[in-house]
């Protein structure tokens, strides 16, 4: 008798052990990535500007003075002052390659300006008397909706996911089902595409000499780009 009890109590174990260990139903789905993209022109140009103290004649000319001239072009093209802000304040000693001798020491000052297009910075590039500059250039760029416009790539990308899916499984004949996992995937969520290289932006006191421009320049669009991979049952 207890043997009995005991190969039953045995059995019984074994088959509850085959079906813990047996493989479950696999339930069909589909695998997919969807993606989007979007290029939008940006609304907030960031500009640094670096006026320069120079030699005229052996005379200095002052920060003061060029400073002043600097503000007088920024009221002519009515830029608001809220929009200017002075970064930084440097100098150093001019130097004399010809004679080896270090020279006057030059004031500097570094202002940046903000735009909401680039009309009005190719103007103040056509304007600014160049002797004082010794450098302009687009530091950033942004626009004031980039976010708005990163959630709807991401609704688009999803969308792509689910109309990919779609058109696989009508092949087959077979529908798409509820969504059982939404992964993202390392996205370019708005950066400018390629890096900004805008060399006619330097100019300097031999600005003409050293070949720059004044010509205008456009604006490189922002480009903003998601991925996701969407997992969707097989109806």
């Amino acid at each position: 008798m207890k043997r009995f009890i005991l190969l039953s109590t045995y059995l019984i174990c074994s088959v509850i052990t085959f079906a813990q260990n047996a493989p479950a139903r696999l339930t069909p789905i589909i695998e997919v990535t969807g993606s989007y993209e979007m290029e939008i022109i940006p609304d907030e140009i960031y500009v640094s500007v670096t006026l320069r103290e120079y030699m005229n004649e052996k005379k200095k000319q002052p920060i003061e003075q060029i400073e002043k001239e600097f503000k007088q072009v920024l009221e002519q093209l009515k830029i608001d002052v809220k929009s200017v802000s002075l970064e930084s304040v440097y100098g150093n000693f001019d130097y004399d390659y010809k004679t080896n001798k270090r020279g006057e020491f030059l004031n500097a000052k570094v202002y940046i300006i903000k735009f909401g297009d680039l009309e009005k910075y190719n103007k103040l590039v056509m304007m600014l008397d160049k002797k004082g500059i010794e450098n302009i250039y687009i530091q950033k760029t942004g626009n004031s909706k980039i976010e708005t416009y990163r959630q709807q790539v991401k609704v688009e990308a999803l969308k792509a996911a689910k109309a990919k899916a779609d058109v696989m499984l009508a092949a087959i004949n077979k529908k798409t089902g509820d969504v059982i996992l939404i992964r993202e995937r390392d996205n370019n969520m708005g950066y400018l595409l390629p890096p900004m290289t805008f060399s006619n932006k330097m100019v300097g006191a031999d600005a003409e000499g050293a070949g720059a421009s004044n010509e205008p320049v456009d604006m490189q669009k922002i480009k903003i780009r998601y991925e996701v991979e969407a997992h969707f049952l097989i109806l």
